[in-house]
């Protein structure tokens, strides 16, 4: 950056405190695997694939205590619910996350809030009076006791833009994009690196009833062996262990599919971003001081490919935040300011080039475009 423009910058940044707001992005904390090896289900899990454990609810209660000090609060630190702003999806890992965070946000009032936030967003989504009745007589002092998996969004192009149920179009596209020569290279160049062979042995052992060839694995069984291995790793588990070549390797193959696979073609960048870029834009000129999305990993890769050229790897609880202080705003990957796309500086961009910069991803008619229309 140049020098009149930090100039410029700390001169806007100085003006007083007269706008100032987070919009907060989370991924929901760990869970169990999503696909489970005869390992996982012989000896380490009971759980539904994909549920959130005890360490991923505790993530969240600590993401949300580190938000503390956000203006959201009364003189006697009772969180304001007019002064938040959630969107939040509808799988058991995520609401059992936003159950989380908001304990550790409010610790004097979550039950209050909590309730509150069901009642006005999750209750539409209900498919199973049973367990919403269990919800509405809980205190919350024991989240992980509730059953949480029987809400449903229709349509959700706010949080699952990237499935093939939501937008039937992808279904095509991806056929097309790993027919493509430069796909089948790369996965030729990824089964012919040496860290193959570690893998291999790994998937071979995490399913010691089935026998397997080289040339039969694809790029999406390493993506779910490395799903496995994080997921494993963070409850203490010791299969799968990979050396950290294999996982540097894994982490590799998951970018790949991630950033290029999912996220190249402006059918998928419609389809995950239009809904997200919409509420986003209208919360960067929102005067509520928490703006938060609680999603998923899919959500922050999606963002990270059409904002930025940083590509990392989505944890647990990890957060993107937009911070919009005045005019100006910064964007920042697990408390590190990254380099956007959204004006020639990208660290310090106007709210209005940010604003003009997101609108290339919405499209007018996702219904159309995804083919929803003709099943219709």
């Amino acid at each position: 950056m140049n020098i009149s423009m930090a100039i410029i910058v700390f001169l806007i940044l100085s003006i007083g405190s007269c706008f100032q707001k987070s919009i907060l992005i989370t991924r929901h904390g760990a869970r169990s695997p999503k696909v489970y090896t005869e390992i996982d289900s012989t000896y380490y899990w009971t759980s539904q694939p994909e549920d959130l454990t005890e360490i991923g609810l505790q993530q969240h209660i600590n993401l949300g205590q580190s938000k503390n000090g956000i203006s959201i609060t009364d003189m006697n630190g009772n969180c304001i619910y007019e002064n938040l702003e959630i969107q939040a999806s509808t799988t058991q890992r995520v609401i059992m996350s936003t159950i989380g965070f908001l304990k550790g946000l409010c610790p004097n009032n979550y039950q209050e809030i909590i309730k509150r936030y069901f009642n006005e967003y999750y209750a539409q989504y209900s498919t199973n009076s049973e367990a919403w009745n269990q919800i509405m007589a809980s205190d919350f002092q024991n989240p992980l006791e509730l059953e949480l998996h029987y809400f449903e969004r229709p349509n959700d192009f706010l949080f699952h833009g990237h499935k093939k149920t939501v937008c039937p179009a992808i279904k095509d596209l991806k056929k097309q994009i790993e027919a493509s020569e430069y796909f089948k290279q790369k996965e030729e160049e990824f089964k012919n690196r040496h860290e193959f062979d570690e893998v291999f042995d790994i998937i071979k052992a995490a399913y010691p009833s089935k026998s397997f060839k080289k040339k039969s694995i694809t790029l999406s069984d390493i993506e779910d062996i490395f799903d496995d291995y994080q997921s494993n790793h963070v409850q203490g588990f010791l299969f799968p262990n990979p050396s950290q070549s294999a996982i540097n390797y894994m982490q590799e193959v998951v970018k790949f599919i991630r950033y290029y696979e999912d996220n190249c073609d402006s059918l998928e960048h419609y389809a995950q971003l239009t809904e997200p870029f919409k509420w986003i834009i209208s919360q960067l000129y929102s005067t509520t001081p928490l703006s938060w999305y609680s999603g998923h990993d899919t959500n922050q890769v999606a963002i990270l490919s059409a904002i930025s050229d940083f590509q990392p790897i989505v944890p647990f609880a990890s957060q993107l935040e937009i911070i919009v202080k005045n005019e100006i705003v910064m964007v920042y990957f697990n408390r590190q300011q990254i380099q956007t796309k959204f004006c020639t500086d990208g660290y310090f961009c106007t709210r209005e080039q940010t604003v003009n910069y997101l609108m290339q991803f919405i499209h007018p008619n996702l219904k159309s475009l995804c083919g929803l229309e003709l099943i219709d």
